[in-house]
This record gives structure tokens, sequence and C-alpha cells, in this order.
């Protein structure tokens, strides 16, 4: 008798508990100098470069298969994304990108 009475207070009090998820804190990024770390989004693996020339900026690449071309801006963003969620930051909504050869997307913003 006394095991369940036992485990009704423990279901009681674990409906007081909170169960919000703990808070992300942002890791720190690392230097701007153009090192690569590799992204997986989904079966495709691009390389994403951190790297600044007037302002920090994201440069992706393909890893394997052929080259990023003109249209996969969309896919290349997923990639940045990816990186900066690496970081538990998000990529700069404001974040422009463009094609730059050869063969890949560079986005001027960082990691915010």
């Amino acid at each position: 008798m006394k095991a369940g009475c036992c485990a009704i207070a423990g279901l009681l009090l674990s409906a007081c508990v909170d169960t919000v998820a703990p808070q992300t804190v942002p890791l720190t990024l690392p230097l701007a100098d153009g090192r690569a770390q590799a992204v997986r989004i989904g079966p495709q693996s691009f390389v994403v470069n951190r790297r600044a020339l007037d302002q920090v900026g994201l440069r992706v690449t393909r890893v394997e298969g052929r080259d990023l071309e003109y249209s996969e801006g969309a896919i290349a963003k997923k990639a940045a994304e990816a990186y900066c969620a690496g970081f538990h930051r998000r990529l700069d909504p404001a974040a422009i990108g463009r094609f730059s050869l050869p063969n890949a997307w560079v986005f001027g913003g960082d990691c915010l």
C-alpha cells in the first residue's frame, strides 16, 4: 500500500514541474579566416568558409558530386543556415547571396 501512495505522490509532483526545454547558449564562432567546415544537408555535403574581406561572409561550395550552379542558391542558403545552427545561431536574415565563380555561393552576412 505504501508503494502505491509513493507512486501517486510522484505523479502529482511531476505534474508541477516545468517542462520547458533549457535555453541553448550561442557558441563562439571561429575566426573569419576562411577555415573550411563540412556541413551535411540530407545526402549532400557542403563546405562553408567564414571569411572577412570588407565584411564577414559565408562561402558555400559542394564537396561531393557536381559543383554548385547559379540555380542552387536555395540549397546553398540551407547549408549556410546549417553552419550557423551548428553554433546555436541563425543566419542573418539580411544576408544577401550571390553566385561566385568558381561554382560557389557567397552570403554577405554572418551568424547572429
